[in-house]
C-alpha cells in the first residue's frame, strides 16, 4: 500500500498541469484571449510527463523492483514514455471530438503541433536531467 501511495504522489505535477489547463480553458476562457496558450500547455504537459516518468523509474530502481538501466536506455525510455503519452492524449481528444461533437482538435496541423510541443517539453526535461545528473548517470553504468 505504501508503494502505491508513493507512486500516486508522482502524478501531482502532471495533474497540476492538467487542472491549470482545464481552469484556463474552460473556466477563465484564457484560450480565447491567448490562443497560443495551448502551445505552452502541451509543452508543460510533455515536460511534466517526462519528469514523472523519471521519478517513477528512479523509484522502481531504488526499491529494487527494476534493475538500473544503462543511462542512454533510461533517456530513450523517458523519451518513449513521453511521446507515447502525447500520442494517446491526442487520441483522447480525437475520441472526445467524435463522441461529443466538439472541436478540440481544430485541424491536423494543430494536432501535429500539440504532439510536437509535448515531445519537445519532454526533450527539454531529458536535456536538463541529463546535464544536471550527468555525473550520477556515469556512476550508474555497471562494471
Amino acid at each position: 500500500m505504501k508503494q502505491i501511495s508513493k507512486l500516486a504522489s508522482f502524478f501531482v505535477f502532471p495533474l497540476t498541469v492538467l487542472f491549470a489547463h482545464l481552469i484556463g480553458s474552460k473556466v477563465l476562457n484564457l484560450y480565447m484571449l491567448f490562443p497560443n496558450l495551448d502551445i505552452l500547455s502541451h509543452f508543460a504537459g510533455g515536460f511534466s510527463i517526462a519528469y514523472t516518468s523519471t521519478q517513477i523509474l528512479t523509484y522502481l530502481e531504488k526499491e529494487k523492483i527494476m534493475a538500473p538501466p544503462h543511462p542512454v536506455l533510461l533517456l530513450v525510455l523517458i523519451f518513449s514514455l513521453t511521446a507515447t503519452a502525447t500520442v494517446f492524449w491526442e487520441f483522447a481528444e480525437f475520441i472526445g471530438d467524435q463522441l461529443l461533437k466538439t472541436n478540440i482538435q481544430i485541424s491536423l496541423a494543430n494536432t501535429m503541433q500539440d504532439q510536437f510541443m509535448g515531445i519537445l517539453g519532454g526533450t527539454v526535461w531529458i536535456t536538463i536531467y541529463n546535464n544536471t545528473f550527468e555525473n550520477i548517470s556515469e556512476k550508474r553504468i555497471p562494471g
